[in-house]
Formats: C-alpha cells, structure tokens, sequence
C-alpha cells in the first residue's frame, strides 16, 4: 500500500535526493554524487556478511563463521551501517518516511536481481515480523514493506503469513552480551502458516538491520526444523 503510495507520489512530482535534497535524475531518487559517496562494504564474509578484516581473502568466511557456522547459507547487505545510511534507515522506521524506505528498497531490489544472474532466484520472500503492540504503535513493518518493493521488481512471491513474533521482546541493541541477546529471543518467533512453505526450497529472510545475527539466526533454525530449504538473508545495511 505504502509502495503504491509512493509511486504515485513520485510520479506526480519531481524527484529529490534522500540524502541531499537536490534533483535526482534515477528512479529510486538517490542522486549520482551522493550514490557515489554513499559507504561501500568492502570484502565481506560469504556466510554471515560481515566485513573483513585485512589479511583475509575475497569471500573467505570470518573466523566465526567458520567455527560456529550460522544456520542461514549466507547474509548480504547493501550498505555497512554507518552515516548517513544508520540516520536514512531510522528516518525511515522512525518517522514514517516511506521515500526513503522505497529508494533504498530499490538499490537491494537491483544488487538482489544482479546476485543470482544465472542461478535459481528464492521462491518466497519472508519479512522479519514486528510484535503486534510494536506494529500497531509504528503502524507498519518496515521488512514488510521492503519485501513489497522487491517482489515488484525482482518478480518473488511474498508470504506475510509464514512468521509471527508472539512475545515482545526487548530492544536487542539493549542487551549486554550475546548470550542475553539469545535469550531475549528464545521463543519469540513462530511460524504460523506452515502451507505457504509447502514445496519451498529456498527463502529469502528480510530485514532492514542485520547487526548481531542473533534474530535471523533465531527465526532460521526455527524456519529449518519445519522445512528443509535454503536460506538466505537479504538486509539494507550490516553493522561493520
């Protein structure tokens, strides 16, 4: 709805820059200079998408990973979490500004459709839910809404069904260490719509944050022990 919402806004009047405010030329309404000064993530973990230190090779996993690996196949994101991408992205779950939410959204559609040029694209795009006391107070789910962008213009189906968040947890960059992040999680995710999986090989988990992998590591173990699939994490942004 909010995607519709937006572009026909968009049609209606002139294109502005998210960052700059200046005239944008390119649909998604980021303009050149400022999509060329936006950060870059640099060579990134295969598995879990975190960015390398030097010394490692292109595409090696981290040494997490390779102890621990997680049970996703792989996390990417488009941008690492740092200005102006962490003020654009809380502009957008924030303040309700769904310009932004719809051009960044484009920027994953494009890197997501350029990804598996010549491979099998995921079947079902599933959105990390929001708590039903977090959705009613925000009044929408911001993955939800990224997923609405990304099935129009990478042609996959969406289930909001599939996943529930049924306790509200905590902030989890609230939580002190790793083992109260899990904690925090356990039990808060479940699955609800076992049919929209049936047949589904492979699924693309959506978030706009990917930070300590604690919630798509929770929401994909739990995804595993109902169906034997592949997948993968798609996010805006990863914490550096």
């Amino acid at each position: 709805m909010f995607c519709k919402l937006i572009q026909s806004i968009r049609c209606a009047l002139p294109s502005t820059c998210i960052v700059c405010g200046q005239a944008a030329d390119r649909d998604h309404s980021i303009c050149n200079d400022c999509g060329y000064e936006l950060p870059k993530l640099g060579d990134c973990c295969r598995r879990c998408g975190i960015e390398l230190n030097g010394g490692l090779s292109k595409r090696s996993c981290c040494t997490s990973c390779q102890l621990s690996p997680p049970s996703f196949d792989f996390c990417t994101a488009v941008f690492p979490y740092d200005s102006p991408i962490d003020k654009l992205i809380a502009d957008y779950k924030f303040s309700a500004r769904f310009d932004i939410g719809y051009s960044l959204s484009r920027v994953l559609a494009s890197k997501f459709n350029t990804y598996y040029i010549g491979m099998a694209k995921p079947e079902l795009l599933l959105p990390v839910p929001l708590h039903k006391s977090r959705l009613g107070s925000r009044g929408f789910n911001q993955a939800s809404e990224m997923c609405n962008v990304l099935s129009k213009y990478c042609g996959v189906s969406i289930s909001n069904s599939v996943l529930t968040k049924i306790r509200n947890t905590e902030p989890q960059a609230s939580m002190s260490s790793a083992a109260a992040r899990k904690a925090n999680l356990r039990k808060a995710f479940a699955v609800s719509r076992l049919d929209d999986l049936e047949g589904v090989t492979h699924i693309a988990l959506i978030d706009d944050v990917v930070t300590t992998m604690a919630t798509t590591e929770a929401i994909s173990r739990m995804l595993l022990e109902k169906q034997d699939c592949r997948i993968d994490v798609w996010c805006l942004a990863r914490t550096l």
